[in-house]
């Protein structure tokens, strides 16, 4: 099962209901909503899509059923900006 981490130790904040990160090598920022911000603190240690989707499921109470879908494109979004990598096992 593939595994998500996130690249460098790049800054962060939280703001609110919001986070930024700030890409120090590209320097970009990336502001993420409260759900996005809680899948990037996640992403500290090695997960997969069904780990952060658990996870948001029971932070949130969230029985939506795009959940697993919902992170597979924050994830992809995430690797497209350079912000997070495939885990090396």
């Amino acid at each position: 099962m593939t595994e998500y981490v996130r690249m460098n130790d790049y800054e962060s904040i939280q703001l609110e209901m919001e986070w930024i990160i700030l890409n120090t090598d590209e320097f970009t920022l990336t502001k993420l909503n409260e759900v996005g911000g809680y899948c990037w603190s996640l992403l500290g240690i090695p997960q997969t899509v069904s780990s952060i989707s658990e996870a948001v499921r029971k932070e949130y109470e969230s029985a939506c059923e795009t959940v697993e879908e919902d992170v597979e494109a924050f994830l992809k979004d995430m690797v497209g900006r350079g912000l997070v990598q495939y885990a090396v096992s």
